[in-house]
């Protein structure tokens, strides 16, 4: 929340707009959810739309936001496994 906080004030946004405008980003991310409860939160959160980053404050987020998986996510990218799953298997493109 620090980090978001800090790249709020640097775009002169708020903690809001910046969460949401960075989960925006994501592409996997199709639908978030605002929460807004009040016409004044809706509006706010609608300034989402008018914040755009700097790549160093994109990379400042994205630290900030990374989870780590855990199992078995890490297992399955383990260099051994994927051997072990797939050996030598290459795909050609077709020609």
């Amino acid at each position: 929340m620090d980090v978001v906080k800090e790249v709020a004030t640097e775009r002169g946004r708020t903690p809001a707009q910046v969460g949401l405008a960075w989960i925006l980003q994501n592409p996997g991310v199709t639908a978030p959810i605002i929460g807004a409860r009040t016409p004044a939160q809706l509006e706010d959160d609608l300034g989402t739309l008018r914040v755009d980053f700097t790549a160093s404050q994109l990379a400042r987020l994205d630290e900030a936001g990374a989870i780590e998986l855990g199992f078995p996510h890490d297992m399955l990218a383990r260099d051994t496994t994927r051997a072990l799953t797939r050996g030598d298997l290459k795909v050609e493109p077709r020609r």
